[in-house]
């Protein structure tokens, strides 16, 4: 087992805090792989390399014992019944003998610590790559049932797509603070899998109805405690197989994409969108030029101002006396503004066929701005 220098460096520091000598980190071979002496990095010592092969602490207390040697001890450090690395304690022998034991403990627990996070991060990295893949509508299925064998993840059980993202659009993992929170909830659970992005958390789970509500409510609760602001959930379709975790996951996306720009709820599950499953399914390009198509080259302001009117007039089923109170105009003034509508884009509101036009095109303009505006 090999250390990061890093890491190693980190050990002896945190050690030299506690008992306030010098202290030195070798390999198994004697070699020094991190030291608060930084000019002792790549030296050898023989007194460290006898207490690696003998598996017993090694001290030196006489100058002439090992040539180039300091005092003091040096304590081998098991991992998994096997040596990994000496610790080496500089100072008078009657001095730091008593710290022997205790720092080669501490230095047995802070690198299995290490190893831990190590496999800990490696676990992580397959969960994203595997992730990465089940989310593409193509992907490659010996790499996808490699990974799937690694982490022990049967992927013919039914499962369905969570995503969340902070409704302020902000990091959601950037500094990694939400994996503790992540880690409590996934313990216990052998049959659902989750990973991070900056912005974005990932979560398959074979939970449904109250279960799933409950569990995924949980998490966003946590979340929210956390990263101290709301975040906001879209829940898929049920995947039945390797080949329509894509399509769940899209689902909840294009939930999750909807549900912030309505600002209805926290939490959608796809099904429930409405006239949003539709919106959502229109590709960016094809919008745009339904908005264009509408709209012309009209400025945004102008636009802006039109839609305040048309909303208006939606939220009153048309009617010219309620529409007018809400917007504090006069009655022959909001009948101008709509006839202008209906001028300056050819499409008359009075109209149901072209009030259906405007309500799309209103509506995708609205929801393409929205996007824009994340991460």
């Amino acid at each position: 087992m090999d250390l990061d220098p890093k890491i190693a460096h980190s050990i002896v520091t945190s050690l030299k805090d506690v008992i306030n000598h010098e202290i030195n980190l070798f390999d198994t071979m004697g070699y020094v792989i991190a030291s608060t002496d930084e000019s002792r990095v790549g030296t050898r010592h023989e007194a460290a390399r006898i207490a690696a092969m003998t598996q017993k602490t090694v001290p030196v207390d006489n100058s002439e014992q090992f040539r180039g040697a300091r005092h003091g001890i040096n304590v081998p450090v098991l991992f998994n019944e096997a040596v990994v690395a000496v610790v080496g304690i500089t100072g008078n022998r009657e001095d730091v003998e008593s710290f022997g034991t205790i720092i080669g403990k501490m230095t047995e627990i802070l690198i299995r610590e290490n190893h831990d996070q190590v496999v800990r991060f490696d676990e992580l990295e397959r969960y994203a790559n595997l992730m990465n893949l089940l989310v593409l509508k193509r992907h490659d299925h010996g790499l996808v049932d490699y990974l799937a064998s690694v982490l022990g993840i049967d992927l013919t059980v039914p499962r369905r797509a969570l995503v969340g993202r902070r409704t302020d659009n902000g990091a959601l993992n950037k500094s990694g603070d939400v994996y503790p929170i992540l880690y409590a909830h996934f313990a216990q659970e052998p049959l659902s899998f989750f990973s991070t992005s900056e912005n974005e958390v990932r979560i398959f789970t074979e939970k449904s109805g109250n279960r799933l509500s409950n569990f995924a409510r949980d998490i966003q609760r946590d979340l929210e405690e956390r990263l101290r602001t709301d975040v906001c959930f879209g829940i898929g379709s049920e995947a039945h197989g390797e080949n329509e975790y894509w399509r769940s996951y899209d689902h909840a996306r294009r939930a999750l994409d909807w549900t912030m720009f309505t600002h209805d709820g926290s939490m959608r599950h796809f099904q429930s969108l409405d006239a949003g499953i539709v919106f959502t399914a229109i590709p960016d390009d094809e919008s745009t030029n339904l908005v264009r198509h509408v709209f012309g080259d009209l400025p945004d302001k102008e636009i802006d101002d039109y839609q305040l009117v048309f909303d208006a007039y939606t939220r009153h089923n048309g009617s010219i006396k309620h529409c007018s109170e809400e917007l504090f105009l006069h009655k022959n003034t909001l009948q101008n503004r709509l006839n202008k509508i209906a001028r300056v884009t050819g499409y008359n509101p009075r109209e149901l066929a072209d009030y259906t036009v405007l309500s799309i095109a209103f509506t995708l303009r609205s929801y393409l701005r929205s996007k824009t505006t994340r991460p």
